[in-house]
Parts: structure tokens; sequence; C-alpha cells
């Protein structure tokens, strides 16, 4: 990957060709923040998981989706905590839920994140 920086802003290319992915500061901007990013992350990540799983066991996790937000610390210099709402089709039992949300827990993003950030976690 490969970041540059440019007036207020940061543009993310992975590979050449692909579209790049900016982050800013700057009022009014229209790209996340370094933060907003990392949030999106997560999310994203832990749904990867849930996607991969269920289609593993045949599951049809369709409209699945996760609200997620970042508490920083006081100084605002990192993030502390994280709610996570995932909503998983109405139809899911909750043994489904409970197989996805521990699967969403595994996922790299989650692992790489410092140990002392507290995770609250809501399924519906």
């Amino acid at each position: 990957m490969k970041i540059t920086l440019g007036e207020n802003l940061t543009t993310s290319t992975v590979l050449e060709g692909h579209t790049p992915v900016n982050t800013a500061f700057a009022n009014p901007r229209q790209d996340m923040n370094p933060g907003e990013l990392l949030t999106a992350s997560l999310g994203a990540c832990m749904l990867t998981m849930v996607g991969y799983m269920a289609s593993k066991r045949g599951d049809n996790t369709r409209g699945t989706f996760a609200d997620v937000t970042a508490k920083f610390d006081d100084k605002h210099s990192r993030i502390v905590a994280f709610d996570i709402v995932i909503t998983f089709p109405s139809s899911f039992t909750q043994e489904q839920k409970d197989t996805y949300t521990r699967a969403a827990q595994t996922c790299p993003v989650h692992n790489s994140l410092r140990e002392d950030i507290q995770y609250t976690i809501t399924v519906k």
C-alpha cells in the first residue's frame, strides 16, 4: 500500500489502477479521518469473518450490518473503546447470532488492536 501526503489529506492506494482512499481532517470534508477509517476497518473485518463463516455453513447473511462507534480518551489521542451493534437477519436463531458474533471477534483487525481497548457488542 502506498500512502502519499497532500494538502490536509492523505491518499492510500493498494495497487496501481485501483480506486484510492483519501483521509482528511480539513472541514468541510467528504473523506474519513484516520480514526473513522480504523472504525470502518474493524466493522468491515468483523462482517467479513461473518460472511466467510456463513458461506462455509450455507447460511444467508445478506442484510447483516454493523454500527460501530469509536470512543476516544479525553485528549482525543487514542481510541479506548468501541461500541458495536451487529444486526442479523430476523430469521436467525439465537444460536446462529451467537456463533457469528464469536466469529466476528476473531477478525485480524480486532486481534491486532491494543488489548486494553474495551468492546461492547450488542446483537440484534
